[in-house]
């Protein structure tokens, strides 16, 4: 039988039990449906928490002391030999953290300020949206200055280049006015509201103006080098400090990079576990397609024979139901794959990747072809005699 044959008759097919092919197609519509949706909103969230995590552009290792006594701390002065005394360090930079406030004229800020040097923006990647990070020579001197994100910058002027402006800090009960030199993107909006709601900014000004060099920071960023192995790197801080640094207390090397990697991991295995869902839902429908054609091989069974008694081959007939259950899937496929698109695009502003929906238009064909293999070589290995008399 020649291709448009066996289409025509496949249409006729269907159209012939409207409530059934209805039915089917709705099914299989409704498990389409829900991959796309999962897929496009499971890969809308894993970029935009890649993306907030470049945006808190913290990598590497952070060193802290925990438990902390009376004897050595782990001061900027010690942070800047550890840098030459371990092997695989490609920078580093101390910090001390401080919570207050920041006022321009009427407006004021919570906020915290973490006192940093020019290593900056070599252990933290940034964005930076108008003038500069600090430099050696106002790290050094201790001067006025202040780097500042652009979400302060905007509650605060109401724009986001605001450098060579004048900020107020009040630190320890005291107020000190400060210049911004830099404005970049701000880090603790990609963190959520947890954070925002207890210090929604982020203020880096010079170390030396929160503590002295001899005092223990907070934290230690540690910037490895590219062939660096980090495991092998912290294991060997760890054993520095606590052995010829002799710190008093007990020191906790975090592998930033790797916890990133490991959130990383975590949100595709979520993708992948909804998407195993949603699988479920059109393998339910793909059930339903093959009973249809189940029901369809008993129903037309006076009409295969009648058409193996004219010369019909036993291919022919396979072709014919492989052909009504995939025509089926992809009436039910494209149907599923507008709706879900209109609703993604229309109630989240969620345009799927269109290799996303040919993928499963294709995939629910291929699935509904597959589905309707069994009754496809029931259907062929009729008796034409037989099957006329039933």
């Amino acid at each position: 039988m020649r291709g448009r044959d066996l289409f025509r008759l496949a249409a006729g097919n269907l159209r012939e039990n409207p409530l059934r092919t209805a039915l089917c197609a709705f099914s299989v519509a409704v498990g389409t449906g829900a991959l796309l949706i999962i897929a496009a909103i499971g890969l809308f969230g894993q970029t935009q928490l890649q993306s907030a995590l470049r945006t808190i552009g913290v990598s590497g290792l952070t060193v802290s002391l925990e438990n902390r006594g009376a004897g050595t701390p782990l001061s900027a002065e010690l942070a800047d030999t550890l840098e030459q005394s371990v092997a695989g360090i490609d920078s580093i930079m101390p910090i001390k953290a401080k919570t207050g406030s920041v006022r321009a004229g009427h407006t004021t800020e919570n906020a915290v300020f973490l006192g940093a040097d020019e290593r900056l923006g070599e252990v933290i990647q940034f964005e930076v949206l108008a003038g500069s990070l600090l430099t050696a020579r106002q790290a050094d001197t201790a001067q006025a200055v202040a780097v500042v994100g652009d979400e302060l910058a905007q509650a605060l002027y109401g724009r986001t280049n605001i450098t060579g402006r004048q900020i107020r800090l009040r630190l320890d009960g005291r107020d000190e006015y400060f210049t911004v030199c830099g404005v970049v993107k701000a880090q603790t909006g990609a963190l959520g509201n947890a954070l925002s709601s207890l210090a929604p900014h982020l203020v880096y000004i010079p170390y030396t103006c929160l503590a002295s060099l001899q005092e223990n920071a907070d934290q230690v960023f540690v910037q490895c080098a590219a062939s660096a192995d980090l495991s092998t790197v912290s294991g060997q801080i760890e054993k520095y400090l606590s052995g010829y640094a002799q710190v008093d207390g007990t020191v906790r090397v975090q592998n930033m990079t790797g916890m990133v990697e490991t959130v990383e991991q975590l949100a595709q295995l979520c993708v992948l576990l909804f998407l195993a869902v949603g699988a479920i839902t059109l393998a339910v429908a793909l059930i339903g397609v093959l009973c249809s054609m189940l029901a369809a091989t008993y129903e037309k069974t006076g009409e295969i024979g009648i058409l193996l008694a004219i010369g019909a081959q036993p291919r022919d007939i396979r072709r014919l139901f492989l052909l009504q259950s995939g025509l089926l899937c992809a009436l039910g496929g494209l149907c599923g794959l507008a709706v879900a698109g209109g609703a993604l695009y229309w109630g989240a502003s969620i345009l799927p990747d269109w290799r996303i929906s040919a993928g499963l238009l294709l995939l629910s064909v291929i699935c509904g072809t597959v589905a309707g293999l069994l009754p496809a070589v029931c259907a062929a290995r009729l008796d034409p005699v037989d099957a006329m008399r039933n």
